[in-house]
């Protein structure tokens, strides 16, 4: 739910927030896990905190026993991100949306080719960079910056120089953006 949480604060402080994806589980296999049999499951209170927020955002939230293996929509949300903040913010929230609203498998790429085709992404542009790795080093590299900044979990984000971890309210994400705008440091680069 951070994404929405993100894109109100661009609009409403004139922030620009970047999304840097995070493959929390690279080694797993293709057809991903099962939350229940492999231990991944959320405890009901969290489950239900979740569900809360995302109806807080307008939105109905699943939570699919598959956990999908997402390198295949992480490619196809770096493909978006190439593309311009246009495409890539709306694409990102349809993946989202196709995991955790309908319950789909987002590492498929038969759920995902249909979404990248809604914001003009050609099948045959996806599947090269499915097929080539094209995308596979930056998310390396994404991956490895993550690791070394201490995140190891989703989702997260850092404002200025702090880390938030969890999926956090909106108040929070806020109040830490006001904290790194008033920075003597941030004011004298804005002037």
């Amino acid at each position: 739910m951070d994404q929405f949480r993100f894109l109100k604060l661009r609009e409403e402080m004139g922030v620009y927030l970047m999304g840097v994806p995070f493959e929390l589980r690279p080694d797993m296999p293709d057809e991903g896990l099962s939350a229940s049999r492999d231990g991944l499951s959320h405890s009901p209170r969290v489950e239900e905190r979740l569900i809360q927020l995302a109806a807080k955002e307008g939105e109905r939230m699943v939570l699919p026993d598959l956990v999908p293996k997402t390198h295949n929509a992480m490619v196809l949300a770096e493909i978006g991100r190439d593309r311009g903040d246009d495409v890539f913010w709306p694409l990102h929230l349809d993946i989202f949306r196709e995991y955790f609203v309908a319950g789909r498998d987002i590492g498929d790429r038969s759920v995902l080719v249909p979404v990248g085709l809604k914001h003009g992404i050609p099948e045959s542009e996806m599947t090269e960079a499915w097929d080539s790795g094209r995308y596979d080093e930056r998310l390396h590299e994404f991956r490895h910056l993550a690791l070394h900044l201490g995140i190891q979990e989703t989702p997260a984000a850092i404002i200025c120089d702090e880390l938030i971890v969890g999926s956090r309210p909106y108040e929070v994400l806020r109040a830490a953006v006001q904290r790194c705008l008033v920075r003597p440091d941030n004011v004298q680069n804005a002037e």
